[in-house]
């Protein structure tokens, strides 16, 4: 049986779970099971199951979809073309890091079920969804020295890009 260290672990070895699966459906077996260990260790570092979820979102989701600082600062100092060739918007810097260090088979689709069940069970998750998103648009507004939000609807831009991973998950064969 392996040991975990700290709560982390816990996070990272059930996050797979979220991406992948229905938080209504995950039992706590399932939860035992992904990190070989009891539900005394959920308990101990996540009071129950609605806790590990927003620790979930709040420690490996939103980290990840919002641009870190200092993604800001080494984008800030690209030139054009070396910020076209790194930039990654929020729902692609999340699929890349299911992808990478969760070896999700198909991290698009996984970001449609994150997406859904944060909507469904993260209070607020819409919400801090759309002020992150404008905070990179205000951002990008600055780097490129214009409004780039009074060009761009958040809802749209949304869309737009949520379309985009949904068409890419679609394509993406699952073995």
């Amino acid at each position: 049986m392996n040991t975990l260290i700290n709560r982390f672990d816990i996070l990272k070895k059930c996050y797979p779970l979220l991406a992948e699966g229905s938080w209504d459906a995950i039992t706590i077996a399932d939860l035992e099971k992904a990190i070989s260990q009891t539900r005394g260790a959920i308990a101990y570092y996540h009071k129950n199951k609605q806790t590990l979820l927003n620790n979930l979102m709040d420690e490996l989701f939103f980290p990840v979809f919002e641009l870190s600082k200092e993604k800001q600062t080494q984008l800030r100092k690209c030139t054009i073309t070396n910020f076209h060739k790194t930039y990654k918007i929020p729902f692609e810097r999340v699929r890349d890091d299911l992808n990478i260090n969760y070896n999700i088979g198909n991290p698009s689709q996984a970001i449609f079920n994150l997406v859904i069940q944060g909507s469904k069970h993260y209070e607020g998750f819409t919400d801090k969804v759309s002020e992150m998103m404008k905070f990179e648009m205000d951002y990008m507004s600055s780097v490129v020295g214009g409004r780039v939000n009074t060009l761009i609807d958040l809802n749209r831009f949304y869309i737009e890009n949520i379309g985009h991973i949904f068409v890419e998950s679609m394509m993406t064969k699952v073995d």
